[in-house]
């Protein structure tokens, strides 16, 4: 709304538009510079630019060739979910659906196949995303991998760190909108296993975190499927959330802790539960710099389904025990935004100032 006078219905704009060009009229270059200078504070106002970091657990995303190195079998066209060419690619279709709605600027994945996978995601997409993968020790053969686009992420840093049960931590350092931030993304063991089994790659994935921040890296996001909920066991002795989203050991908070409690990411035995996390430290929630706004579940109605009349949704997943279903996955994906202020709008946002 621009103000006006006391007294009167003409403009403070008008008045001194008025006055730039009687004085400037007879001289056009001027009234060129004139006008640029009035225009200059607001193109020195501070800029803000955002991004966004997501997750999703695709539920086996595997190709239909046999691997030797682990048994994979269940996953090909003579396996028992008969896994052919038509639905793999039908598979591809749905997770590549989900990212290219969701839009994530990074998005790591949990329950892929291999490189070769990742890389026939990518090519499904219709977006243009960059991969990062490494081969993990899991005994299935599904790991995690990173899309991320290149004008907002530029990794430094890829390797897997030792979780102490086979399925490494997949560790991913870079610059992002011009900040350094590190990526710490983990895939527990389900309640198939023990809970002491389940305690110790908690446990383990806390003290890691914990390394990357007394070793420097500020900003960590820990991000995915940790088969459990924070306050549950084995896990609430270590992640149970306080009021305000913080840990009850660590140096992190819970990013969605205002989130989850109204929907859950996966259902276990009929009941929505909140599987899926994503977890912050202290910088990205104060101070200069990168910062996280919020936090949430992606949710569309084709990743929901209705089984029987009167019940609750269901994630519409591939498979329910050995029966296709053709659907996308039996997870939610999870995302935080974050955000970068900048003093200019000339300054450069993907060039990290010294």
């Amino acid at each position: 709304m621009i103000p006006t006078v006391t007294g009167g219905n003409v403009s403070v704009f008008s008045l001194i538009l008025r006055v730039v060009i009687r004085f400037a009229m007879p001289h056009p270059f001027r009234l060129l510079l004139l006008l640029g200078l009035l225009t200059l504070p607001a193109a020195a106002q501070a800029q803000y630019r955002r991004v966004s970091v997501g997750f999703y657990n695709t539920e086996n995303l595997f190709d239909t060739v046999p691997s030797p190195f682990y048994d994979d079998r269940e996953f090909t066209p003579d396996g028992e979910k008969r896994w052919n060419t038509e639905r793999y690619r039908c598979k591809l279709t749905r997770i590549a659906r989900v990212i290219d709605d969701a839009g994530f600027d990074l998005i790591a994945l949990a329950e892929v196949e291999n490189e070769a996978v990742v890389r026939d995601l990518v090519a499904t997409l219709g977006d243009d995303y960059c991969y990062l993968h490494r081969t993990s020790s899991d005994s299935r053969g599904i790991d995690l991998a990173l899309l991320y686009k290149g004008d907002k992420f530029f990794p430094a840093e890829v390797r897997l760190l030792p979780s102490g049960f086979g399925r490494e931590w997949f560790y991913v350092r870079g610059s992002l909108i011009g900040e350094e931030v590190a990526l710490l993304v983990a895939h527990l063991p389900s309640k198939y296993n023990s809970r002491e089994r389940r305690a110790r790659a908690a446990e383990r994935l806390l003290r890691t975190a914990d390394s990357l921040l007394q070793a420097g890296h500020n900003r960590l996001i820990v991000l995915g499927d940790f088969n459990g909920q924070l306050d549950e066991p084995p896990l609430r002795s270590l992640f149970s959330p306080r009021s305000d989203g913080s840990l009850a050991a660590g140096q992190l908070s819970d990013a969605l802790h205002s989130t989850a409690t109204r929907q859950g990411t996966y259902c276990w035995d009929g009941r929505w539960v909140a599987y899926d996390h994503i977890l912050v430290s202290q910088a990205l929630l104060s101070g200069d710099g990168l910062r996280m706004r919020r936090g949430g579940i992606f949710i569309r109605d084709y990743l929901l389904e209705n089984p029987l009349p009167g019940q609750r949704n269901l994630p519409r997943r591939t498979f329910r025990g050995s029966r296709y279903l053709g659907g996308y996955s039996d997870h939610l994906p999870v995302f935080i935004v974050l955000e970068r202020q900048f003093a200019h709008s000339c300054e450069n946002p993907y060039i990290r100032n010294p």
